[in-house]
């Protein structure tokens, strides 16, 4: 079980993977992570709600699995969780251009490139 602290990037000088979660072409959440932690949400067949054993925890815990095999759990808040749990588009921000520069939910992506926006300009 690991939690959103867990996921917490440092730069040490390895880089990490600058994740954004995409819904109906809205930017809504990114964060840079280690490899490790990137490969969890970029290569699961689903994920599912297991909060229900878990309920001293104050949000979401989800189970990501890969092959029918439980890969990890994660215990988040409801914002995240709820994304996680809507089947998003999960994109490598350094592989699109303007990638770079996104920060959600100030950003939306049309299918092949990043639009960033000044918040109450949306």
């Amino acid at each position: 079980m690991i939690t959103d602290s867990d996921l917490h990037f440092v730069h040490t000088g390895n880089h990490g993977v600058p994740l954004v979660w995409i819904i109906d072409g809205q930017c809504l959440y990114d964060l840079p992570l280690y490899p490790v932690d990137a490969d969890m949400f970029m290569n699961n067949d689903y994920v599912v709600d297991v909060s229900e054993s878990y309920p001293d925890h104050d949000g979401i815990t989800v189970a990501f699995y890969r092959d029918g095999a439980l890969i990890e759990e994660l215990q988040t808040s409801e914002y995240f969780g709820s994304i996680l749990l809507s089947n998003p588009l999960i994109l490598n921000l350094l592989d699109y251009e303007g990638g770079i520069s996104v920060v959600s939910p100030y950003a939306t992506f049309d299918g092949e490139r990043f639009h960033s926006f000044e918040p109450g300009n949306v």
